[in-house]
C-alpha cells in the first residue's frame, strides 16, 4: 500500500470516529436513550461521577482485553492501535457533548429530530470507519474476533453483542438504582435504523471514491 493511500485510509477512519462520536452524542443529548453500544457506559454515568467518554473508554478497554485473551498468540500487534482510536472516540464524545450542552431540544418532536440526526451521523461515521479497512474500534473488534472463532456471520454476532450490552446495562441499572435508566425508545430506534443508514453511506461513499478503495465485503457484513 502506498504511503499516500495509507494516510488517506487512516484519515478517513479518524473522520469516521469523529462523526460516530458526534452521532452518539446527538442521540444521547436527545434524551431518549443512547445507542446500544454505549448503553452500559451511559448507565454507569448515573451511578458514578464520571463522564460518558470516560466510561466508554473503560468499556472499550475491557473489550480489547477480551480480544487479546481470545486470540492469544494470534493477536496482531497492529491491533494495539485500537486503544488510541478508542481514546480519540471517547474524548470526542465528551467534547461533542460539551458543545451540544448549549443546544436545547425543545419538545418531544425536537428530541426525535435530534435522535434521527444522531443516527445519520453515526451511520456515516461507521461507514467511514469500515470502508478504509485499516482499523476498527474495540467493540466491533471483539465482534469480529468472535465471528472469526465461531464461523458465524459478523452481522448476526453484532446484533447479539449489542443486545447483550443493552441487557447488561438494564441489569446493572435495576440492581443499583432499582429502575431502568438510559434505555428508552431512542435505543431501539438507533438499533433498528443505524445499520441501514450505514449501508447507504457505504454504497454512496464507495461509489464516489471510484477505484481508490477496492471492494470491501466485510463493510457490508459489519452493518447487516
Amino acid at each position: 500500500m502506498k504511503n499516500s493511500d495509507m494516510f488517506k485510509r487512516y484519515g478517513m477512519f479518524i473522520a469516521g470516529v469523529i462523526f460516530s462520536a458526534l452521532g452518539i452524542s446527538l442521540i444521547t443529548k436527545a434524551g431518549l436513550g443512547t445507542s446500544p453500544i454505549t448503553s452500559l457506559a451511559f448507565v454507569l454515568t448515573f451511578i458514578f461521577p464520571h463522564t460518558l467518554g470516560t466510561f466508554t473508554m473503560m468499556v472499550n478497554s475491557v473489550m480489547f482485553i477480551i480480544q487479546v485473551i481470545l486470540l492469544g498468540k494470534a493477536f496482531q500487534k497492529i491491533q494495539l492501535l485500537q486503544l488510541p482510536a478508542a481514546l480519540l472516540f471517547s474524548v470526542c464524545i465528551d467534547g461533542w457533548l460539551s458543545i451540544l450542552s448549549y443546544w436545547q431540544t425543545g419538545g418531544y418532536v425536537g428530541q426525535v429530530l435530534m435522535l434521527l440526526l444522531g443516527c445519520v451521523f453515526l451511520g456515516l461515521g461507521i461507514a467511514l470507519e469500515v470502508i478504509p479497512n485499516v482499523l476498527i474500534l474495540p467493540g466491533e473488534g471483539l465482534v469480529r474476533v468472535i465471528a472469526g472463532l465461531t464461523g458465524w456471520r459478523f452481522g448476526r454476532v453484532k446484533t447479539g453483542f449489542d443486545m447483550s450490552i443493552v441487557a447488561s446495562a438494564v441489569v446493572v441499572s435495576v440492581l443499583v438504582k432499582g429502575q431502568v435508566l438510559g434505555i428508552r425508545e431512542g435505543t431501539v430506534i438507533a438499533a433498528l435504523i443505524v445499520g441501514s443508514i450505514s449501508h447507504f453511506f457505504i454504497e454512496k461513499v464507495s461509489a464516489a471514491l471510484g477505484g481508490w478503495i477496492p471492494s470491501y465485503t466485510e463493510a457490508g457484513d459489519a452493518c447487516s
